[in-house]
């Protein structure tokens, strides 16, 4: 397999890109409408950046979750600490520009079966 095709299937990119995708759904959707972490990933160049829009996006993603846990009562898919450090690993592996986009692109598609 291709080195892009192994960044894309990777299960930490699809967890954060699923996470993302919730966070930039409408509200009306169940999503938290937070298009400041889809932008602020699309500008990330250096790995401080990188890392630093990762933190703001999941402290707003963990309101975003709360809130809708709270509102739904059901509760609200979340990646977990594995997935964070392989995402991180990617990120040294790959680049930040590339791990970015692979993020966006699976935040933007419509995913075969949603929770």
């Amino acid at each position: 397999m291709s080195k892009l095709y192994d960044l894309f299937s990777n299960p930490a990119i699809e967890s954060f890109g699923k996470a993302l995708r919730y966070a930039i759904w409408k509200r009306e959707y169940g999503g938290g409408e937070d298009y400041a972490s889809l932008i602020e990933l699309e500008y990330v160049e250096t790995p401080k950046q990188f890392v630093e829009s990762l933190k703001k996006f999941l402290r707003r993603y963990d309101a975003y979750a709360r809130r809708y846990e709270r509102e739904q009562g059901i509760s609200r898919f979340r990646p977990d600490d594995k997935e964070l450090d392989e995402l991180v690993r990617l990120a040294e592996e790959y680049g930040v520009r590339v791990v970015c986009s692979a993020l966006i692109a699976h935040a933007l598609v419509k995913a075969r079966k949603e929770d």
